[in-house]
């Protein structure tokens, strides 16, 4: 008997046993490949893990960044007029004119009605509080008779930067809505950049702009 006639005859007699170590042998060599290479999905949720934890630290860096601009900071604001304590005041830049009051302490004779008390506060920005009867303009105005019939009124520009809603009213074409649109908007976006910028403010377009511009100043 050849060889290959013994060897099959070997396996006739023992294919049981060689089926059953194949098997072990496979499933051997298939948890090697599953420990080794680990899943489709998890090494998925790893590049997305690698993917997003960048993304997610940017986002609280920049919320931070935001948070910490928002921090209010000291500012120093001069308030003269009808006050018992005119002077120069340390403030924070988040307070508004009435807290600011509050420490000048105005007098009995204060016209309160012509202050937005709601205004926030800017730095080395001077504010007047006015007596009563007495108009509160930052601006000098002078007007000369040159006869009986005729008067020459010139205004020198109104700083947009330091202006109160009874300054700009005094504008014409500006009426309560529009100079609490300009207020708003400084308080807002912060000190105007140039004249120019008040075509940013609602309700004033190139037209309305034109008309304004020579009235104004930063």
């Amino acid at each position: 008997m050849s060889f290959l006639d013994q060897l099959q005859a070997w396996y006739y007699q023992n294919r049981m046993v060689v089926c059953i170590v194949g098997v072990i042998i496979m499933i051997l060599v298939a948890l090697l490949m599953f420990f080794q290479h680990p899943s489709a999905n998890e090494s998925e949720d790893e590049k997305q893990s690698l993917v997003e934890t960048p993304s997610q630290q940017s986002t609280s860096t920049l919320h931070q960044r935001a948070a910490d601009k928002q921090q209010p900071f000291p500012i120093i604001v001069d308030i003269k007029g009808a006050v018992k304590r005119p002077n120069t005041y340390k403030m924070m830049s988040d307070d508004r004119v009435k807290q600011l009051l509050d420490r000048a302490i105005p007098l009995p004779s204060a016209d309160l009605s012509q202050i937005n008390l709601a205004e926030k506060l800017i730095d080395q920005k001077m504010i007047r509080i006015p007596a009563k009867g007495e108009q509160n303009s930052i601006n000098a105005t002078v007007t000369t008779a040159t006869s009986p019939s005729s008067t020459n009124t010139t205004t020198e520009p109104i700083n947009l930067n330091i202006a109160q809603l009874s300054d700009l009213t005094t504008v014409p074409g500006i009426g309560p809505a529009k100079a609490a649109a300009i207020l708003t908007y400084r308080d807002e976006k912060g000190q105007f950049q140039s004249v120019e910028e008040l075509k940013e403010v609602k309700g004033i377009g190139d037209k309305t702009y034109e008309n304004l511009k020579s009235y104004f100043t930063v």
